[in-house]
């Protein structure tokens, strides 16, 4: 009997949003700095969209699925038959199915970044004057992170029992199991396992960091530091990505924390949620130094 095939952690170092950003950044590099920054969650949920309307909502794999063979099946229906003999067979996604993925992978990633953004803008965390808002800060943090815990947990599931990647595809029993027996390989196998080892690497790093108290290990290494007065006025003056005196000055909105304009451009391009390095504060927006946010 030849046992149930294990789907490829994950396609996202594939998928086809991360082609098409790059030229919708492009579009609009002539308006006035930040204003893509601005509008991201709505450009990133918009090409989420077009990628579940176009691919599962028509029972067809995302570009990355396709490329790896793969297709979802509904877990639930399977198990009520019993042991599969290849990992091939079993229907396919409801339609309540498809819409609730929708709702929770663009719905609910769009809505709780953009209350991070708000909140972040809205400085509740800062409002000792409002606790309202001060409680909603905390709750805030505490959903987030739960749901890094339980997909961290989950991560290390899928990793012993190779069937469920994420939280949402746990919930709706959503399985990734190969569509066809026999496929021509496009990427070569080392390639693949390359990327598939760094993706989870840096998937489990990305979980981890923001986990670590940034401010305490900063202490316990400071006594360690050669010269606390010139590192600290130096702080306030270099960009602390490349740690030089940025050519071209831009703050960070709202922390005002000074950058290279183009250190922290390619970091918010790259990352869905950029902190600053200096406060750990959410980056909601990027604003050339000595320019008026009304111009």
């Amino acid at each position: 009997m030849t046992p149930t095939p294990t789907p490829p952690p994950d396609d996202a170092w594939i998928r086809s949003h991360h082609h098409l950003l790059p030229q919708s950044q492009s579009l609009l590099s002539s308006h006035r700095p930040g204003m893509l920054f601005q509008y991201e969650p709505e450009l990133d949920a918009f090409l989420e969209f077009l990628i579940w309307r176009f691919s599962i909502w028509v029972d067809k794999p995302t570009p990355g699925n396709a490329l790896m063979n793969l297709r979802y099946r509904d877990e639930r229906v399977a198990e009520q038959w019993g042991k599969v003999r290849t990992g091939l067979e079993g229907p396919g996604l409801t339609a309540p199915q498809k819409i609730w993925y929708c709702v929770a992978s663009v719905g609910g990633q769009y809505l709780f970044s953009r209350l991070q953004s708000f909140s972040a803008f809205r400085r509740w965390g800062d409002s000792e004057q409002r606790p309202l808002a001060r409680r909603l800060w905390t709750i805030i943090q505490r959903v987030e992170g739960i749901y890094k815990a339980a997909s961290f947990l989950n991560l290390l599931s899928f990793l012993y029992t190779g069937r469920y990647r994420n939280l949402i595809e746990k919930a709706l029993r959503a399985r990734l199991v190969y569509r066809s027996p026999h496929m021509n390989r496009s990427v070569s196998f080392e390639y693949m396992n390359r990327q598939l080892v760094w993706n989870e690497f840096s998937e489990m790093l990305l979980l981890l960091l923001p986990l670590l108290n940034s401010s305490a290990v900063k202490n316990i290494l400071s006594p360690f530091a050669k010269d606390k007065s010139s590192g600290n006025k130096e702080d306030a003056v270099t960009c602390p990505i490349c740690q030089v005196d940025p050519a071209i000055p831009f703050i960070a909105l709202p922390c005002q924390h000074r950058y290279c304009y183009y250190c922290i451009r390619t970091r918010c391009a790259s990352a869905a949620s950029f902190r600053c390095l200096r406060c750990n504060e959410p980056v909601v927006a990027i604003q050339r130094e000595g320019v008026s946010s009304g111009k």
